[in-house]
């Protein structure tokens, strides 16, 4: 906005205000002609309307000439406000104009009838405007789409209707008790309005653009993507109060101070979405009109302290007094409040860097040091999704993001040293101001993401140590136990049976003694294997089931092995048939030494689950006893399983078998 478009803006703010302070001026004189009060009569919500919506409309419309919603909300707070003062200047002149004898002679001020009965329905179209037209256009300032047209063109006729209705009434036909003095009569005294049925299909267009409006709103909700949905959480929440509002003030006694608050809830919540969601991007005004419009609301409690107080006529000076005293201080501190509040600290670069250095301190580790910084830099800079990115991968973050698109981002790199570390990325498009202060905030972020990545590479290399030692352990306790035990298992089995043959049998002694050399010689290949990190090489030449039933004949003589497995068995990680067969080979020498089993079958499959190989074994055998007395076999099988994110299940039936199911998942981190 330019300082000149500003000047006019600010120009015709203090005019509403002018009018609205002339009213309150005046009050004292009308309590003392016995006219009802300000809140009793209803001026109290022309004045709150005046202020809420014509001062944040003037500004907006100061930016954008063509803003249709900006026009709206200056037509109507310039109509409360012209009505308010009208009124005031008519009642005055009329109560003070007319004495006892001369009811209805109207001798007080010029042109105080037709004051007051311009007052009477210029209220109309203001206060019909915003729960019509206003919302119809919300937010782009047109409607939701041309099917919406009738809703409009009903607004303006049920407007339309209602004003001339007013327009063609005297104006004591307000019924609120104590304005007039006896026996005025005022202009207009012989008409009695439009038609019947002309006012009741007015009323009947009202009420249907109204229900239209707010199921614009709804629709608009309901439609749009979740930052056009956060923006019009608040007004549509405001609508649905106003009119609830305005509802309730029909049925309690104290009906004109809610109708006075129902002008508060639609120009707040547009404030709200204007601050919080940058709905028009236009911060600055409205941290403008938000000080203008404090410092007027505390100018008036001012003036009215001070009126009832010291009296009308002392009073009345004294507020002046107070107001050329006040103004100008008053508006510097709530101007930097307002502009904290839009803007956030982009205005006070060292308060911002104080607040940054409290977090460096305060954090503890980096990730969390991270989150703070990303987190204050939003507050400072007052955006709704500030994130951290180091390598592409967003590694702190705070708020949500629009999801709107990449033309309402920016990125911002991060430099240490003169080193690229990381890229700072923003929810909305920055300002002049944005960048001045991010220049600032900037090399102290990168110090915070350099000391993260740092952090980061430490615990990475010493946790990449810790579980190279640990697995290289892990690694030598199970091949030594699952597979080179059952291997020499098997040659003691072979070497006992040599024995046997030694007297009875030389030649089928020598047979099994040639039998277990070649043996013998395999398991030093083995060793060899788990010396270099090998896997089995079974599993490589034969695959797993290949692997797992030459594995079972080498229990021939003491345990019959069956290998299922369907034809379509998916591709396995070599984690996965690595980890299965050392299971089933633990499982099958469990089998025959503690179950004592004769028979063994291992089942390979695809589980229920996609993704999942299902490894089931069973046996005839008397079970693995109590679980006292289940040893290391049983633990290896089940760290193994675990290992890879799978499930191990033992179910031993009380000496009728031992059936144990192990499910591994083939996606292996």
């Amino acid at each position: 906005m330019t300082d000149r478009s500003a000047r006019r803006a600010a120009v015709a703010a203090g005019a509403l205000l002018v009018l609205v302070l002339g009213t309150l001026v005046v009050e004292p004189r009308l309590r003392q002609l016995g006219v009802t009060g300000i809140v009793e009569r209803f001026d109290a919500f022309r004045a709150v309307a005046a202020l809420s919506f014509g001062v944040p409309g003037l500004f907006v419309v100061a930016q954008r000439p063509g803003s249709r919603v900006g026009w709206v909300m200056v037509i109507v707070g310039t109509a409360q406000a012209l009505g308010l003062a009208l009124g005031a200047y008519g009642l005055l002149g009329i109560n003070s104009g007319l004495d006892d004898d001369a009811a209805g002679g109207g001798m007080g001020l010029p042109g105080d009838d037709w004051a007051m009965w311009v007052s009477n329905w210029l209220w109309i179209p203001a206060y019909l405007l915003v729960p019509t037209i206003f919302l119809l256009i919300f937010p782009e300032g047109r409607l939701l789409s041309p099917r919406w047209w009738p809703a409009q063109a009903a607004a303006f006729a049920g407007i339309g209707v209602s004003t001339l209705d007013w327009m063609l009434r005297p104006v004591t036909y307000e019924q609120v008790p104590g304005l007039f003095p006896s026996g005025y009569a005022g202009p207009l005294a012989g008409l009695t309005g439009v038609p019947d049925a002309l006012r009741t299909a007015g009323t009947v267009c009202t009420v249907g653009a109204v229900l239209a409006a707010v199921g614009s709103l709804v629709v608009r909700y309901r439609s749009a993507g979740e930052e056009v949905r956060r923006r019009l959480q608040w007004v549509l929440a405001a609508a649905l109060l106003t009119v609830g509002l305005l509802g309730v003030a029909l049925f309690v006694p104290w009906g004109p101070v809610i109708v006075a608050l129902a002008a508060v809830p639609l120009p707040v919540a547009v404030s709200v979405a204007v601050v919080a969601h940058r709905l028009w991007d236009l911060d600055l005004l409205l941290s403008r009109a938000l000080a203008f419009g404090a410092v007027s609301v505390a100018l008036l409690a001012a003036y009215a302290m001070a009126a009832a107080t010291l009296g009308n006529a002392i009073g009345s000076g004294a507020s002046a007094l107070i107001v050329a005293l006040a103004v100008h201080p008053l508006y510097l501190r709530v101007s930097a409040a307002a502009n904290r509040l839009v803007y956030g600290d982009r205005d006070d670069p060292a308060r911002a860097l104080r607040r940054l250095g409290v977090r460096l301190s305060d954090a503890g580790a980096p990730g969390d040091l991270l989150e703070r910084m990303a987190a204050e830099v939003g507050r400072v800079l007052r955006i709704h999704y500030v994130a951290v990115e180091e390598s592409g991968a967003v590694v702190a973050s705070w708020g949500r993001p629009s999801g709107v698109g990449a033309d309402v981002t920016e990125s911002v790199p991060l430099l240490h040293q003169g080193e690229p570390v990381g890229t700072l990325v923003l929810g909305e498009r920055l300002r002049p101001k944005d960048r001045a202060l991010l220049a600032q905030l900037a090399p102290h972020v990168a110090v915070a993401v350099r000391a993260h990545r740092l952090g980061a590479d430490l615990e990475r290399s010493h946790g990449r140590l810790l579980a190279a030692r640990q697995e290289e352990r892990d690694r030598l306790l199970y091949e030594l136990h699952d597979g080179l035990g059952p291997t020499l298992a098997a040659l003691a089995l072979q070497v006992d049976r040599g024995r046997r043959l030694v007297d009875a049998d030389p030649e089928g002694a020598k047979q099994v003694l040639e039998e277990l050399s070649g043996r013998i010689r395999g398991t030093v290949v083995n060793v060899r294997a788990i010396v270099n990190d090998l896997r089995p090489p079974p599993l490589d030449t034969l695959g797993l089931t290949g692997a797992l039933a030459e594995l079972g004949r080498g229990f021939a003589g003491d345990l019959v092995v069956e290998v299922e497995a369907p034809p379509d068995l998916p591709a396995l990680p070599p984690p996965v048939e690595l980890a299965a067969y050392r299971i089933a080979a633990e499982a099958m020498t469990n089998a025959v030494r503690h179950a004592m089993a004769s028979r063994c079958t291992v089942s390979l499959r695809a589980g229920d689950a996609p993704d999942v190989l299902e490894l089931r074994v069973d046996d005839d055998g008397v079970g693995v006893g109590s679980p006292t007395r289940r040893g290391f076999g049983l633990a290896s099988m089940r760290r193994r399983s675990e290992e890879l994110d799978g499930t191990f299940e033992l179910l031993d039936q009380g000496g009728v078998g031992t059936h144990m199911v192990v499910r591994l998942p083939l996606a292996v981190r």
